[in-house]
């Protein structure tokens, strides 16, 4: 289930103090927020691979790479993956080692 993260009143405080730009769009969409899915594994992966690409590349790249994982992306799964398997998803070579850093680095005992 998605819900607002817990921080979210005082992260918009401080990019509002921070950031004359933010602080208006904080402003004019006040009831707006960001929804956490509780799996930061999962969602920076889908950060890092939509990164400088448009949304239906990184929706195609992520496709491939869920399918990679059999539907099941967490550290363990993508930490076995090999690069050059990853690369075949449609990630760059820094993309993918970057996914497999994240993995490596991640505590596998919340999996």
């Amino acid at each position: 289930m998605s819900k607002t993260p817990i921080y979210w009143n005082k992260a918009k405080k401080i990019l509002a103090k921070r950031d004359k730009v933010m602080a208006k769009l904080i402003s004019n969409y006040k009831d707006g927020s960001l929804i956490s899915r509780n799996d930061v594994f999962f969602s920076l992966c889908k950060s890092i691979i939509g990164q400088q690409i448009s949304v239906a590349a990184a929706n195609s790249v992520f496709l491939k790479f869920k399918k990679k994982c059999k539907g099941k992306i967490n550290p363990k799964i993508v930490y076995k993956l090999s690069t050059q398997s990853l690369k075949s998803c449609g990630l760059s070579r820094q993309k993918a080692k970057g996914i497999k850093e994240l993995a490596k680095k991640t505590n596998f005992k919340r999996v």
